[in-house]
């Protein structure tokens, strides 16, 4: 899911793009107000972080200007402004959220979930589903979580499934800029296979690829 995140602040910026991209989302980072409202005319976003002193418009009033435009997308504030009044400020232009900082990366990623749309188990066949919600999956009525990554390649491959895919486009797929080795990808591939035994068969063809398959 795609996020819009305004923040100055270059190191914390690289702490939360690289933990919310640890967890699967699209994160478009910009560090000046004016770059943020492009962006949201330019892209439709799931989720605005945005700071509040930053270069040009501040979050504010950037927020201000995109409640009145018509743009109901859900916000999150990240700002050292702590006072009640910088509280009720933020709520009052239309702020979902208002986390002070410093804050925790973890805390952030539950309030982030907290705001996006719900998404209901998706059962491919009579013995096995998908939830996207907790990253688990339903195989002949047990639940079972995955860690983030194997679920991410296994979302992937059921919005996939019955067509080979190679290893490069799965990594060009899932992990764009981050470089990872096809060795590295086959770990991710066994360790997805302990969870759903039983339901679904990865196939592996020669010179192919990967393919998913429900039994």
């Amino acid at each position: 899911m795609d996020i819009l995140f305004l923040e100055d602040d270059k190191v914390l910026a690289k702490s939360v793009v690289e933990e919310l991209e640890e967890a699967h989302y699209s994160v478009k980072w910009v560090q000046e107000g004016e770059d943020a409202a492009q962006a949201s005319y330019d892209r439709n976003y799931k989720l605005y972080l945005f700071d509040v002193n930053v270069p040009g418009i501040n979050g504010f009033d950037l927020l201000d200007q995109l409640r009145k435009a018509g743009d109901t997308t859900p916000t999150i504030f990240l700002t050292s402004q702590n006072q009640i009044d910088d509280l009720k400020k933020g709520f009052h232009v239309g702020a979902d959220d208002y986390i002070k900082k410093p804050f925790d990366l973890d805390e952030l990623l539950v309030r982030i979930e907290s705001k996006m749309p719900r998404k209901s188990k998706v059962y491919l066949s009579p013995d096995f589903a998908i939830e996207a919600i907790t990253s688990s999956v339903i195989c002949k009525g047990v639940e079972k979580k995955l860690p983030l990554k194997e679920f991410a390649l296994l979302e992937y491959m059921c919005k996939n499934k019955e067509i080979f895919l190679s290893p490069e486009d799965i990594i060009n797929a899932l992990y764009e800029d981050k470089i990872i080795s096809i060795a590295t990808l086959r770990t991710y591939i066994k360790n997805m296979k302990r969870y759903i035994s039983g339901c679904v068969e990865i196939q592996n063809m020669k010179g192919v690829g990967y393919r998913f398959k429900i039994l």
